[in-house]
């Protein structure tokens, strides 16, 4: 799935008009908005997780966030070369994190400015990091 889709899918979570019948696949959409936001974390200064945010948006478009959101941590984790958990591993979900890290380091090569505002922007819309 294109990023510039997940773009679009936060404008629409942060307007509040989001039901899980406009996703094709809303855990997709959620590993995706999940590693968006790890990379806000890790490559733009400034930004911090809101506590029990993405839990709240995966009830609210209707992902299974006790299968996906570790699945994805622990996918980061492992293509970062970082520790991670096997036993959470999901290869599909590993191959999708891979694919969507690729895309977004195609848009942090257009500078980390470029990138930071870009996607911050999106992860603050959807309500998942804020600002320190």
């Amino acid at each position: 799935m294109k990023l510039r889709a997940i773009t679009a899918l936060a404008a629409t979570l942060a307007s509040g008009f989001f039901t899980p019948a406009a996703a094709e696949n809303v855990n997709k959409e959620f590993i995706a908005l999940s590693t968006i936001s790890a990379m806000v974390l890790l490559k733009c200064d400034g930004y911090e997780f809101i506590d029990g945010a993405p839990r709240k948006a995966a009830d609210q478009i209707g992902a299974d966030f006790d299968t996906f959101a570790p699945a994805t941590m622990n996918a980061i984790f492992a293509i970062a070369d970082m520790e991670y958990d096997r036993s959470k591993l999901i290869p599909e979900v590993t191959r999708q994190v891979r694919s969507n890290l690729e895309e977004l380091m195609v848009d942090h090569k257009k500078g980390n400015r470029f990138f930071c505002n870009k996607y911050g922007a999106v992860m603050l819309n959807v309500g998942w990091l804020k600002k320190k």
